[in-house]
């Protein structure tokens, strides 16, 4: 069975799916159960405060960072599952993720690498 990439890009893709789409995921949900449009820090992040300029709500950035999580696990769970429909999914989600500050944007950085470089050849085949 061919998968869209190998499997040393799926393990590190695996990590780029624990680290930002868990935390992504959980950062979008959060607030609607604690009812705190903040971080830990008191702020409300760099994305709340520049959509939020733009007019955009706080609950629709929640629900982005929440939709881009999901899109994080969705599509790297499809890709170790071999669905080649996954794969631009997976590559929505790291691309949109380069707009996140900070360790998000490197482990997004990561993720491209392995899905532009690590692709599968349809012709290699496991015998």
């Amino acid at each position: 069975m061919n998968r869209p990439v190998r499997p040393v890009a799926l393990v590190i893709l695996t990590a780029c799916m624990l680290y930002p789409g868990v935390a992504l995921l959980y950062q979008g949900i959060y607030p609607f159960v604690s009812g705190e449009w903040f971080n830990l820090k008191g702020d409300p992040g760099l994305w709340k405060v520049f959509l939020g300029s733009f007019g955009v709500p706080m609950v629709a950035v929640d629900l982005l960072k929440a939709a881009l999580g999901a899109a994080w696990m969705a599509g790297v769970l499809g890709l170790w599952a071999g669905d080649g429909r996954a794969y631009p999914l997976t590559l929505l989600a790291a691309s949109l993720t380069l707009l996140y500050p900070g360790g998000g944007m490197v482990m997004a950085v990561l993720g491209l690498v392995c899905l532009v470089f690590f692709r599968e050849k349809p012709d290699e085949g496991i015998a």
